[in-house]
């Protein structure tokens, strides 16, 4: 469906899942609402505090809770000041504009959790588009 979107040049959001409705899979939504709860808000790297943007394992389920059985404390981690990740997440600016990319912050010198994660922007951008160009050259020739 995506790929036939695409190459007719639409942009659609569908529903394909046959057990989902218009509100969702709704057994999928009952069996999170009893193991999780909205956290009232959590700080994402490269973003901040959000608020109401975060799970934690409820009251109910709180047995399998590894922050409280391990008694683990949180600790920001604040993103190198050369990284630009923040602006990359909230759509300001693309991997590629960070005065960082492809040569201080690389996948295997990361410096921000854009380039961390495989699915990070910074990281899919450095593995797949950075020489989109050059390679569509080179298959050409």
């Amino acid at each position: 469906m995506l790929l036939r979107q695409q190459n007719a040049g639409r942009h659609e959001s569908r529903r394909v899942h046959p057990r989902g409705d218009a509100r969702g899979h709704l057994r999928a939504q009952e069996l999170v609402a009893e193991v999780f709860e909205q956290r009232e808000t959590f700080e994402w790297r490269g973003l901040g505090e959000v608020p109401d943007s975060a799970l934690r394992i409820a009251s109910a389920t709180r047995k399998f809770d590894a922050e409280r059985r391990y008694s683990t404390v949180y600790r920001a981690v604040p993103d190198n000041k050369a990284c630009e990740c923040g602006a990359v997440l909230r759509g300001l600016r693309r991997p590629a504009e960070c005065r960082a990319f492809g040569t201080a912050c690389t996948p295997e010198m990361p410096l921000g959790s854009c380039m961390v994660s495989s699915e990070g922007a910074c990281r899919a951008h450095y593995t797949y588009g950075r020489f989109r160009t050059d390679r569509m050259t080179e298959v050409a020739a």
